[in-house]
């Protein structure tokens, strides 16, 4: 569930309301109705429920363009800008209907027509883009970042290396136990380095950038490293667009956060943990 709408009473109703007035509304209207062509209402509520933990918060000013929900659809189901905005604004229009607060309505919005996007994606597709449960394993992870571009590799035990086609490395780790994905940062200090000195920079990169917090971590057999983590749960299947999407947005805020570090005192390690 998008974390803005748990401070709502019966935020499922809501969000079921609001997606439903927005298929009703968009298919009515003779110009945009294309937008929802061969979508069904039932599926489309079912993969917004599924797939609405896909997201991550990003800084205000990144949903000031809306278009950028549109990312990670496929070019041929891609409307136009102007066909995309009118989507938008009904959208707007129908969370305000819905008494949610105007200072939640930028992210709310935006967070919703990516998933939107996702899913309409998925009726046109030709192969399969989501992965199912029982079929994430580390050799599938590996088997689809390098299908679509990424430098990967094997790295600990359930987990992948993304060496390349982000802005800096991460590593993906399967927790079966917990039916979670865990994306994972990791900036190791270099010798002779103080717990302090790994401290200072987290507290500077959460000043500057509240959203992506990092954690300053001693070492028993190493220096003292900075992690950064955000898990979701694959328990309804991994829509593939929305993993690699994710993964890159992880990647630039972890290396934002990074660049915090004046001494020059970090150097990456994706070695296993």
């Amino acid at each position: 569930m998008f974390s803005q709408l748990e401070s709502y009473k019966n935020p499922r109703l809501i969000l079921n309301s609001v997606l439903q007035e927005l298929y009703t509304q968009v298919t009515g209207n003779r110009t945009i109705s294309h937008f929802f062509i061969s979508v069904h209402m039932d599926a489309l509520i079912a993969d917004v429920h599924k797939f609405s933990h896909f997201v991550m918060e990003q800084p205000e000013n990144h949903y000031r363009d809306p278009i950028r929900a549109q990312k990670s659809s496929m070019p041929a189901i891609q409307v136009t800008s102007t066909v995309f905005e009118e989507v938008h604004k009904i959208l707007v229009q129908i969370l305000r209907d819905q008494n949610i607060s105007d200072d939640h309505i930028p992210r709310l919005s935006f967070e919703i027509l990516e998933i939107v996007e996702e899913s309409r994606a998925q009726f046109s597709d030709t192969m399969m883009m989501v992965l199912n449960m029982e079929d994430v394993t580390q050799d599938s992870l590996l088997q689809l970042f390098k299908r679509f571009k990424f430098d990967a590799k094997l790295a600990g035990k359930n987990e992948v290396s993304i060496e390349s086609g982000i802005d800096i490395p991460i590593i993906v780790k399967i927790r079966p136990k917990d039916k979670s994905i865990v994306l994972i940062g990791k900036a190791v200090s270099v010798e002779n380095s103080l717990l302090k000195d790994v401290e200072e920079i987290a507290e500077i990169a959460k000043e500057r950038y509240p959203l992506f917090q990092m954690k300053a971590i001693e070492d028993d057999d190493d220096w003292p490293f900075l992690l950064m983590e955000k898990s979701f749960s694959y328990e309804n299947g991994v829509p593939l667009r929305l993993l690699f999407r994710l993964a890159k947005s992880f990647s630039t805020a972890f290396h934002r956060n990074i660049k915090c570090d004046s001494q020059k005192i970090l150097a990456l390690n994706v070695a296993n943990r």
